[in-house]
């Protein structure tokens, strides 16, 4: 079942839910905090494995960065996990330089990402 929105189009893919932003983006305020509402609601669930895919997206504030983290750890809590995929070059550096990149797994493509649940559970 799919759900869509301006901000995101959520799939399931081998269990996995699988989140793209959409390339117009999150553009102010209100966007950052539909988009973080409605990622919080796939994360209520117990267990629950993500991947977002971050495919056409150019940039991003440190307000997603905030809500990304606060995701995280609510999955952490309900023993889920989220990663990360397709992530521009520039953004990728700021997940670097903000030590981002050790709290979240990241691939280049979102196949991959979804691949390592797959892994994870075979191991």
């Amino acid at each position: 079942m799919a759900q869509n929105n301006n901000l995101m189009h959520v799939t399931d893919r081998e269990g996995v839910k699988l989140v793209r932003l959409r390339s117009g983006g999150i553009r102010d305020e209100r966007d950052v905090e539909t988009f973080g509402a409605e990622l919080m609601v796939l994360a209520e669930v117990p267990g629950r494995r993500i991947v977002l895919s971050f495919l056409g997206v150019q940039h991003l504030t440190s307000l997603v960065l905030g809500k990304l983290i606060h995701v995280h750890k609510r999955l952490a809590e309900s023993g889920g996990e989220i990663r990360l995929a397709d992530i521009h070059p520039q953004i990728l550096e700021v997940f670097r330089i903000t030590h981002l990149d050790r709290l979240f797994e990241i691939f280049d493509h979102e196949e991959s990402a979804v691949a390592s649940f797959q892994a994870g559970a075979e191991g």
